[in-house]
C-alpha cells in the first residue's frame, strides 16, 4: 500500500509497559479460553491495547494478513490503496479474528464495509496509474486527464490531514495548527477543499451522533477512546470543516473573473435580414459580418430613402445582436432622408471617411436621431474599421 506519514511512538520499557497495561488493558492471545460472559470485555480491552501500543505500520500488516486469509483475490487492489485508509479499529478487529476471536455480526459487517471502501480507492489508484503497452518496442503512455490528476492530489492532501489527526491523538499536534493555513500554504485547489469539507462533515456528523445518541455500533467502534477524547476529536474535525469552508470562500474572493469569449462575427449576424443588392440604385451590400468590430457604418433604406450613419467609440467596435447593431454612440450617430440618393451614395463610396461624413452632414435635409436596426430594405452601404 502507499506509504503514510509515520507516527512517532515513544519507546517504553517492559516495566513501564506492564504498568500502562494495567490501565489501558491487556491483549488477549488465547481466545478459546475466554468465557462467553467475558468476551465483550476482552474485545474492548484488546482494542484499547492495540490502539495505544501499536502504530500504522502494524495496522496495515494485520489488515494485509487478514486479506490474504479471507479475500486473497482482492490482495492486489488492497495493496494499491493508501495506508491511512486502514483505521486502528478495523485492523485490530481483523487481528483478533485472525487469532481466533469469534466476532459478532456488527463487527464483521464493520470489517467488510471498511474493506470494500479501501478496495474502492485501491481500484481508483490502479485505474489512475500510467499504463505502458509495448508496441513496436516503444511504450505507449496513457496520460491522466486533469480530473484524475486533481483527484490524486486531493487524496494526497487528505492523507496528510489524516496524519494530523494521528498527531492529535498522540498529543503531538501543534496547538496552533490551522487547516486553513495549511491549505493556503500548499495553494490547494478549490475543488479539493470542497471534497475535504464534504468528507469531514460526514465524520463530524458521525462523532456528534456518537457523543449525543451513543448508538451501539459507533460506541463499539470508538470504544478505545474516552468521552473526553471523543469530544476533543469532534472539536478538531469541526475546526477542519470551518477552516475548509473559509478557504473555499477565500479562493472565490480572489478568483479572477473569466474573460467573456467574443461571439464570432458570422454567429452574431446569422439572424440579420438585409437587402443584398438594389437594381434601382445599382448598389450591392457589404457582408454584415464586416460590421462586427467596425467603428463606422452607413445603412441605406431603399424604400424610404433614409441613410443612417452609425459611429462608436467603444474599443471593441460594433457588435450585432439579432437585427440590431449595438455599442453605437446615440449622440454622434444620425439619419437623413436623401433627395438625390444616387449622387450622395456615389460620393460616400468614392471618398475617404472624413470627406464622406462631411458630405453627408452638408446635405440640407434634417438631421435626426437614429436607431441601429437593419431590415429587408436595408443596404449595408459602407463599413469603416
Amino acid at each position: 500500500m502507499a506509504k503514510a506519514k509515520k507516527r512517532v511512538i515513544p519507546r517504553r520499557g517492559n516495566a513501564a509497559k506492564l504498568a500502562e497495561e494495567s490501565n489501558i488493558g491487556r491483549e488477549t492471545i488465547d481466545w478459546s479460553s475466554v468465557k462467553p460472559e467475558e468476551y465483550r470485555k476482552n474485545i474492548l480491552e484488546t482494542l484499547r491495547h492495540y490502539g495505544y501500543f501499536y502504530e500504522k505500520k502494524s495496522y496495515v500488516s494485520w489488515a494485509t494478513e487478514w486479506i490474504k486469509a479471507n479475500r486473497p483475490s482482492d490482495l492486489k487492489t488492497f495493496k494499491a490503496s493508501d495506508d491511512w485508509r486502514v483505521s486502528a479499529t478495523v485492523a485490530s478487529l481483523m487481528k483478533m479474528q485472525l487469532m481466533g476471536a469469534e466476532l459478532d455480526l456488527a463487527a464483521t459487517d464493520f470489517i467488510n464495509d471498511n474493506v470494500d471502501e479501501i478496495l474502492r480507492f485501491g481500484q481508483i489508484n490502479i485505474d489512475n496509474k500510467v499504463e505502458e503497452v509495448e508496441e513496436d518496442d516503444k511504450p505507449v503512455v496513457k496520460k491522466k486527464n486533469p480530473s484524475e490528476l486533481l483527484k490524486e492530489k486531493t487524496l494526497g492532501v487528505m492523507g496528510e490531514i489524516e496524519g494530523f489527526i494521528d498527531e492529535h491523538l498522540d498529543g503531538t499536534l501543534d496547538k496552533k495548527f490551522s487547516l486553513y493555513s495549511y491549505l493556503k500554504g500548499i495553494d490547494a485547489a478549490t475543488q479539493s477543499a470542497r471534497d475535504i469539507v464534504k468528507f469531514y462533515v460526514e465524520l463530524q456528523s458521525e462523532l456528534t451522533e456518537l457523543i449525543t445518541d451513543k448508538p451501539d455500533d459507533l460506541v463499539e467502534g470508538y470504544d478505545h477512546m474516552t468521552l473526553s477524547e471523543q469530544k476533543k476529536l469532534l472539536a478538531l474535525v469541526s475546526g477542519f470543516v470551518t477552516d475548509g469552508e473559509k478557504y473555499v470562500l477565500s479562493k472565490k474572493a480572489t478568483r479572477k473573473p473569466r474573460a467573456k469569449k467574443a461571439t464570432p462575427a458570422t454567429k452574431q449576424v446569422e439572424k440579420v435580414i438585409y437587402q443584398k443588392e438594389s437594381a434601382e440604385y445599382k448598389i450591392t451590400s457589404t457582408s454584415p459580418a464586416y460590421i462586427v468590430g467596425a467603428t463606422e457604418v452607413y445603412l441605406f433604406n431603399t424604400k424610404t430613402r433614409v441613410i443612417k450613419y452609425l459611429v462608436t467609440n467603444n474599443n471593441d467596435g460594433f457588435i450585432v445582436k439579432g437585427t440590431s447593431i449595438k455599442n453605437y454612440d446615440e449622440e454622434l450617430s444620425f439619419k437623413k432622408k436623401l433627395r438625390k440618393p444616387e449622387e450622395t451614395i456615389d460620393s460616400i463610396n468614392k471618398v475617404t471617411k472624413l470627406r464622406a461624413l462631411k458630405a453627408l452632414k452638408a446635405l440640407k435635409t434634417a438631421q435626426k436621431p437614429t436607431d441601429a436596426r437593419i431590415n429587408a430594405d436595408t443596404i449595408i452601404l459602407k463599413v469603416n474599421k
